[in-house]
């Protein structure tokens, strides 16, 4: 069965595919004269199916499909996509954010607790009756 045939098939129309000089190649895979090779064949660049861009033809190409309004069906849904992100990492947000309030609020009752104040009072004397002690240490002569 001829190359040309299978590929006609797949229902894609066009197939590119750029090389690591970044030149781009495409490949009209509808054209008859692919009706002439056969699957082991390999497709020359000379082929008329062939089309070969440079790099900077492409992204011409690219810019002016975009400002033609070409590209706005591939432009939205790469919007959407983002967009969606968005919005789940503002949710995460807001989560965190009720999380973080939530922990304070805790704290914030914990610490004016009275069972909390009578342990930091009874903290700080201790911490005073030490630091007296050291200083009386200090002033004792022998």
């Amino acid at each position: 069965m001829p190359i040309g045939n299978m590929l006609r098939e797949r229902g894609e129309q066009y197939v590119s595919n750029r090389d690591m000089a970044g030149t781009w190649r495409i490949l009209d895979t509808w054209n008859n004269t692919l009706s002439e090779l056969e699957p082991e064949d390999d497709i020359p660049d000379d082929h008329p199916s062939v089309t070969i861009l440079s790099e900077g033809a492409y992204h011409s190409l690219i810019k002016e499909a975009a400002r033609l309004g070409v590209l706005k069906s591939a432009a939205i849904a790469e919007n959407e996509a983002i967009n969606q992100e968005l919005i789940d990492a503002q949710a995460s947000v807001r989560q965190l954010n009720e999380e973080n309030q939530s922990l304070r609020d805790e704290v914030r009752r914990l610490s004016q607790s009275e069972t909390y104040l009578f342990k930091e009072s009874a903290l700080s004397a201790i911490v005073k009756l030490a630091a007296l002690g050291d200083v009386s240490g200090l002033t004792k002569k022998d």
